[in-house]
């Protein structure tokens, strides 16, 4: 066994990067032949004497930031009546009640398939998620009775041990024990961080039972389908106010991998895309999230050196242009021989393969918000590197406020190409419980603080109040951002106070930006750092700059390139742009030099035409409804057509 194993370490740990043009080396590919078993998690764990904790350089405001009328705001407000015109609290309880042998009246909207019925438990943490973020910001008075009654009906089933999950601990089905329980996870502390306390006793209890799950514990790993999920319910219960060092040692015992780590931080895709234990999906990140948790709790920089190989393989072969992610769930089959094939019916994602429509499974909005996740740790950890607020900038503008219709309804996949797809309903599914996780917490992007004053990462219309050395500080921004690019910050404070005041400047500005203090010109920044100032503040003080758009453009390299053409993705600033109008899709134009032909459409901002051809016009991919569209749209160079082709 343990020679087999040592094979294993170094077959992973040879693997080096394959280029998407295919121009470097590739090493000899991980043995898909052993038995799935052989992929061991540490069954051990560390002794807490000897971790040393990382002090994150900056933490994320959980409450004091309040949205001005702007797109954030708009969307909170629409997710605010998806939570209170979906189901039911009665609908939701109902597995808990049937688990508890609890008599309850049926809803008049039946359990819905699967996502009701093989994944119980979710749609209550899809409920606490959205209600929980959402009430830490603004007040609802139904949305919070409506997630204090939920929590009470699970308290009422709570069985003496502590289980609260709504099945009984024998008879788990699907993705149960990994994914509902890290949905139920976090919609507890997220629903106790908005002032229901009661929550941590249930989250606490049940971490105790769960902790001790002898018979369910060694099976987690190999459990059907994306079983690493589970991982950071353990990370993020240590992280809370009930944590105990238990929950962390568990999460290492059991789901930490060191395989897996090698192969990572080796920037191995197959470590990505082939992932040997049930499916390769963008799940794999919320386990990149409970790695980067081990890195911050023990200091061991094992964890995150394998971190920021897995962010490398995200950022560089699994993330379309624009922010969606490229990867989704893959189910993988062997052979008699151990040889392993896509089952009939799915897809693969290997390495740049980029799907753009529905017929590749690409894009689930869920994907998007792991990765926003994972980067709101790092930013944490290294808040001046700037990349890490620019990928959660672009997937909040590009997947999750595009995702999100005009009634509220949150679509599961960003498909790039036809016509955006349209929501099912409200079905609880993966996508539409992380949408609402990630909508309800919008405002703790925008500033992060630090012990000395406050970081400006996004430009949304909102203000923010905090402490910064014992003293009081509001910071008020104004903007109309993205469809303008002035920017107005405010100090309000009761007396002068010494801070510093870190502003963003974006990577996709085209040049320095001038940061102008009470009309003079105080400092500029370079794109992709962060402008310091660093004085004793007055109330009154207005600090302003101009964000420096421009166009951007990306060559599409993906399988579904068409062979003759050039097809292209267009960006101006940090917003994916898309065409429409006309009647061909994928759209065919006829320019040559398409980033110097578009025209600015004075009467909508953002919006650009094409003066030879009249008919396209490229608008915000996060403003598409029901029009047909391409955000890679052919460049038409010759006298071919692409019928013709």
């Amino acid at each position: 066994m343990t020679k087999v194993i040592n094979v294993l370490f170094a077959a992973l740990l040879v693997l080096t990067i394959a280029g998407c043009n295919g121009n470097n080396k590739k090493r000899p590919a991980v043995d898909y032949s052993l038995p799935a078993k052989e992929y061991k998690p540490r069954l051990q764990a560390g002794k807490p004497d000897k971790w040393k904790p990382i002090t994150l350089k900056v933490t994320t405001p959980v409450k004091d930031v309040i949205l001005s009328e702007g797109l954030f705001k708009s969307a909170m407000d629409l997710n605010i009546s998806y939570l209170l015109n979906s189901f039911s609290v009665n609908h939701i309880l109902t597995p808990f009640f049937i688990r508890a042998g609890v008599e309850f009246e049926p809803d008049t909207v039946p359990q819905v398939g699967f996502w009701d019925t093989d994944l119980r438990g979710s749609s209550a943490g899809r409920f606490l998620m959205g209600a929980g973020n959402t009430l830490r910001w603004e007040e609802n008075q139904e949305l919070r009775r409506r997630m204090n009654e939920l929590i009470d009906g699970i308290e009422a089933c709570r069985e003496p041990n502590g289980y609260i999950l709504p099945y009984h601990q024998d008879s788990a089905r699907s993705e149960e024990p990994n994914y509902a329980r890290a949905w139920l996870t976090h919609g507890l502390i997220d629903a106790a961080i908005a002032g229901n306390t009661k929550a941590y006793g249930l989250l606490r209890g049940h971490a105790d039972r769960f902790n001790r799950w002898d018979e369910m514990l060694p099976k987690l790993l190999y459990w059907s389908h994306n079983s690493h999920q589970g991982h950071v319910a353990s990370t993020r219960t240590y992280f809370s106010q009930a944590g105990k060092t238990e929950d962390l040692q568990i999460a290492e015992k059991y789901y930490v991998c060191d395989w897996w780590m090698d192969g990572l931080a080796a920037n191995n895709e197959e470590a990505v895309w082939k992932y040997p234990l049930q499916n390769p999906h963008s799940y794999l990140i919320t386990s990149f999230e409970a790695y980067l948790d081990h890195y911050i709790a023990t200091g061991d920089k094992t964890y995150l050196n394998a971190m920021l190989g897995a962010w490398k393989l995200i950022h560089d072969k699994w993330e379309h242009t624009g922010g969606s992610m490229a990867i989704c769930e893959s189910q993988w089959q062997a052979d008699a021989d151990g040889n392993r094939t896509v089952r009939e019916g799915n897809h693969s994602h290997p390495p740049c393969s980029y799907h753009l429509t529905s017929v590749g499974h690409t894009g689930e909005m869920c994907g998007s918000v792991f990765w926003i996740k994972f980067n709101q740790r790092f930013h944490q950890l290294f808040p001046n590197e700037e990349k890490y607020i620019a990928e959660i900038e672009k997937s909040i503008y590009n997947v999750i406020l595009a995702n999100q219709t005009k009634e509220g309804h949150i679509r599961y996949h960003a498909r790039m190409q036809g016509k955006k797809e349209k929501p099912n309903g409200d079905y609880n599914t993966c996508c539409e419980g992380q949408g609402t996780r990630l909508l309800g917490s919008l405002p703790e992007y925008i500033y992060s603080i630090a012990s000395d004053g406050i970081y400006v990462n996004l430009y949304e219309p909102s203000s923010i109040k905090c402490k910064i050395k014992g003293e009081d500080v509001s910071l008020t921004l104004s903007s109309e951002f993205p469809f303008q690019p002035q920017i107005k910050l405010r100090i309000n404070v009761s007396s002068s106070v010494k801070m510093n005041l870190r502003i963003r400047v974006p990577s996709w500005s085209t040049e320095k930006v001038d940061i102008i203090l009470n009309g003079k010109r105080y400092t500029s920044g370079k794109p992709g750092t962060y402008a310091e100032m660093s004085r004793k503040w007055k109330n009154g003080d207005e600090i302003t700059f101009t964000l420096p758009y421009s166009l951007h453009i990306t060559k599409y390299e993906g399988v579904d390139t068409i062979s003759g053409y050039d097809r292209y993705a267009v960006e101006y600033g940090p917003i994916l742009l898309a065409a429409t109008g006309g009647d061909k899709i994928p759209h065919e134009i006829n320019v040559s030099n398409l980033e110097k032909q578009l025209i600015p459409d004075q009467s909508r901002p953002l919006h650009f035409l094409i003066e030879k051809d009249s008919l396209i016009t490229f608008m915000p991919y996060l403003m598409i409804s029901d029009q047909a569209f391409s955000v890679f749209p052919i460049l038409k160079t010759n006298n071919n057509t692409l019928e013709e082709k």
